[in-house]
């Protein structure tokens, strides 16, 4: 059984660095993140305006290849970038315990600007949602709604933390 578990990682480990191996592939799974993202964002809206609405849980936004292909566009940009000078307050640590939820409301205490060379890095996000960084995590936040729609943890790692 545990051969079996192993062998299973394995694969899904595989397949997601190979999903973003081509260019076409990137942007093909780049394309489904950004429709994913436009359709949370009118589901949550709805779930607004219709209180109780929500009977079904929030899909995964940051899926296994979309995950993979968001850490090596975020490794690649901070790599390019000589000066660390404005990932300022990135790549804190946070206690263990600390680490952003799904449809919790977003901490007042880290709405920091979230880095511009990143920002320009990312895929663009519908009007209402925008990226911020807790942490080395990075979250989706509904503007509107000051709630966090999904979670890519470890996705700034500790390189920003070690350039301060």
């Amino acid at each position: 059984m545990r051969t079996l578990a192993i062998g299973l990682l394995g694969i899904l480990l595989a397949h997601g660095n190979a999903a973003a191996q081509t260019t076409q592939e990137r942007e093909r799974i780049l394309r489904a993140f950004q429709q994913d993202v436009a359709e949370l964002a009118e589901q949550h809206h709805c779930f607004a305006v219709i209180p109780g609405a929500q009977t079904a849980p929030i899909p995964r936004i940051f899926t296994l290849p979309v995950a993979t292909v968001f850490r090596q566009v975020i490794a690649r940009t901070l790599a390019e970038q000589v000066h660390a000078t404005h990932m300022t307050g990135v790549g804190r640590e946070l206690p263990l315990a600390h680490h952003p939820a799904v449809l919790e409301p977003f901490p007042a205490t880290e709405l920091h600007e979230f880095p511009a060379l990143l920002a320009r890095a990312l895929p663009p996000l519908p009007r209402r949602i925008e990226y911020r960084l807790i942490g080395d995590d990075l979250v989706l936040r509904d503007v509107d709604g000051d709630v966090i729609m999904a979670v890519l943890r470890d996705a700034v790692g500790r390189v920003v933390t070690a350039r301060h």
